[in-house]
């Protein structure tokens, strides 16, 4: 694409508001710059009389533009278009897409549908080691892992996405050129070594404001087939990803470990209004008819014997023994 397509879509996707596909209206009648003017009064038709939000003049879009610009060449990050073939066909299908998604990493299109995994910030140790093992099991079937790069659940889950050697996308809510937290950058740098992918709609540059995360959500939501729910108290952000899942009629699953506890007030309501409870990715793909996919991961003791310990040194040595807070897991295959 060249430069002048990509400083449109830049300018284009600076107008206030997330109405994809308003902007992608928009932007089919922008030849060149000295369009904008009349694409910004032909948005302004066009999105809701609720929105107040001031529209820009074209200079400051053209000057906004520059600077995405700049800071996507600096951090080696890419975009897709909604509408455009190379766009995730899920996410394009949910209410309100993101006009432009942004990437950092290798975002490769997926053999299988992804699936969420969410939850609290400030889980109960055996929620984080359910996180792990159900990041590793899905990883080891071939299912794309997404979660949003959190402390507690996210980062779990993305560990088990990681142990496994399969892929994860984290979304996130400010710019790809700033991961946050500050303290997983380290983490977000492993994922895209490992051929996944930092995503979101938010310009380069942009800070994680209070209103972006319910964006992110639906967003990490929309990506994939179903949501796991891990565990979260009665005000969660992870069930604000659930309810985005429900309306965009994705499968909404609550794992066994938030089925009891004062960390799990969230995740039992949801259980109450219907939500499936799993234990594992096989109950998860076996809803979905994929038995051949199921992978087994076993939760196993620690070693008591020197017989044992030799066992599973060896099991180790194969990239069969996994160790999450103060958990053992050993991959025994399908």
């Amino acid at each position: 694409m060249n430069g002048n397509a990509a400083f449109l879509h830049m300018a284009v996707n600076r107008l206030p508001g997330h109405y994809g596909w308003h902007k992608k209206q928009v932007l089919a009648s922008c030849r060149d710059e000295k369009d904008l003017p009349d694409a910004i009064v032909e948005y302004g038709r066009l999105r809701s009389d609720r929105c107040r939000t001031p529209l820009p003049a074209a200079p400051r879009l053209m000057r906004e533009a520059e600077g995405d610009l700049r800071r996507m060449r600096t951090y080696s990050i890419g975009y897709r278009i909604l509408g455009e073939g190379d766009y995730p066909a899920p996410l394009a299908l949910i209410e309100d897409p993101p006009f432009i998604l942004f990437h950092r990493g290798t975002p490769h299109d997926a053999e299988k549908p992804c699936v969420a995994i969410v939850g609290t910030r400030r889980p109960g140790s055996a929620a984080q080691r359910q996180a792990f093992r159900l990041g590793l099991e899905f990883s080891y079937a071939g299912y794309p892992v997404v979660s949003g790069l959190a402390f507690g659940i996210d980062r779990a889950a993305h560990e088990g996405a990681l142990s496994g050697s399969g892929t994860t996308w984290a979304v996130l809510a400010g710019g790809l050129d700033r991961p946050s937290p500050m303290a997983h950058r380290r983490i977000a740098a492993r994922i895209m070594d490992a051929g996944g992918s930092l995503l979101g709609e938010m310009p380069p540059g942009s800070y994680p404001a209070k209103y972006a995360f319910p964006r992110r959500n639906r967003i990490l939501s929309g990506l994939c087939r179903g949501c796991i729910v891990v565990q979260a108290p009665e005000r969660s952000g992870a069930l604000i990803t659930a309810d985005f899942a429900l309306d965009q009629n994705r499968d909404v699953y609550v794992a066994s470990a938030g089925t009891s506890g004062r960390a799990s007030a969230g995740t039992m309501n949801l259980e109450q209004q219907g939500a499936g409870v799993i234990s594992s990715a096989a109950d998860v793909l076996g809803d979905w008819g994929r038995f051949l996919d199921i992978r087994t991961v076993c939760s196993v003791s620690g070693p008591e014997t020197p017989r044992e310990v030799a066992r599973l040194m060896k099991q180790e040595l194969n990239g069969r023994i996994y160790r999450y807070m103060g958990g053992w897991f050993e991959y025994r295959g399908a």
